[in-house]
């Protein structure tokens, strides 16, 4: 794998361990604590993750496809694409962010069917990602609905950063169980 998907990927599976570690540590009926504030519980913000990372792989699916078929270029740079998405403070929850309907939880929400669905996704993203292996990811470009224009590279990077946020917010929301 090219040494720029390495390292997001690296950076994806560091985030999935440590939410994989939160979970497995935590008693499942503390997932379905509702915060004080009225947020998401628990398990509501698992089904979140699972359907935003959903959402970005079909995307980059597409996109990709669409840019491979086009003669997408193989990739040339050396330069860590890790902090590409540094200046957008993902992880700063003093900045509220609504999600979208459709990618808001459900109230049935249950934690096993959630866990087990971002696991696939996870899975799905992999793929697609796996298909551009040693192209040029920076000439592939979506609106992201808050932050403006993503190349390929921020968008594989926007899931682990996401996840990283809401892994914050799950141990917040969980301490008050």
């Amino acid at each position: 794998m090219h040494p720029h998907l390495q390292e997001i990927t690296g950076y994806l599976a560091h985030v999935r361990a440590d939410l994989a570690e939160f979970v497995d540590q935590t008693p499942p009926a503390k997932f379905d604590h509702r915060p004080r504030n009225g947020g998401w519980t628990g398990t509501g913000i698992i089904q979140h993750l699972g359907k935003v990372e959903g959402s970005i792989s079909k995307l980059l699916e597409g996109l990709f496809a669409k840019a491979m078929a086009d003669g997408m270029p193989a990739e040339t740079g050396t330069e860590s694409r890790l902090c590409s998405l540094d200046q957008f403070r993902f992880l700063d929850r003093s900045v509220r962010i609504e999600a979208p309907e459709r990618l808001a939880p459900e109230p049935t929400a249950e934690l096993g069917t959630s866990w087990s669905s971002l696991q696939a996704v996870r899975l799905r993203l992999l793929r697609a990602v796996e298909h551009v292996d040693g192209r040029d990811l920076t000439v592939v470009s979506a609106p992201h609905p808050i932050f403006g224009a993503f190349n390929g590279y921020q968008w594989i990077l926007s899931v682990g950063k996401h996840e990283e946020r809401h892994l914050i917010q799950l141990r917040e929301t969980l301490s008050e169980a």
